[in-house]
C-alpha cells in the first residue's frame, strides 16, 4: 500500500456514500469533503516534505 492514509480515508467516504443511500443524503457531504482532501493529499509535491 503506497498512502495507506488515503486508502482508509477513501474507505471511509464509501462508508459515507452508503449512508447517503440508506439514511439521508446529508452524508454526501461528508464524503465529498474527504475525496477533496485525498486529491490534495495525493497531488502535493514530495519533494517539499524531504530534507536536503
Amino acid at each position: 500500500m503506497k498512502n495507506p492514509k488515503v486508502f482508509y480515508l477513501s474507505i471511509i467516504a464509501l462508508g459515507f456514500v452508503f449512508l447517503s443511500f440508506y439514511v439521508s443524503w446529508y452524508f454526501l457531504i461528508g464524503a465529498i469533503i474527504i475525496m477533496i482532501y485525498n486529491q490534495r493529499e495525493l497531488t502535493r509535491k514530495k519533494d517539499k516534505f524531504k530534507k536536503k
